[in-house]
């Protein structure tokens, strides 16, 4: 059920997908990167409260959902495979 006939299309979808693809693991290490400088000050200035926790958490949340919308919902596909499915319930009625 490809809708990529053209192979310009295609080598166009490619590229975005790869774009996606390296954008997320971009964000994943200026995440890593980030969060561990914040632990490092924080444990060099004041050990008692970890409050690096607490833009971990934030960001990680962002993280995760940059993560499910690249991975899970796959960039844009699922949203493709909704629409085909409402155009071909219009056509059906």
């Amino acid at each position: 059920m490809s809708d990529y006939r053209d192979p310009e299309e295609k080598l166009k979808i490619a590229r975005k997908r790869v774009r996606a693809k390296l954008d997320f693991f971009k964000h994943f290490i200026s995440y890593v990167v980030v969060i561990a400088f914040l632990a490092v000050i924080n444990n060099m200035t004041y050990g008692g409260y970890q409050w690096w926790l607490w833009p971990a958490l934030g960001w990680g949340i962002g993280l995760v959902m940059h993560f499910f919308s690249l991975f899970l919902f796959k960039g844009g596909e699922l949203e493709s495979r909704l629409i085909r499915k409402e155009l071909d319930n219009m056509e059906d009625k």
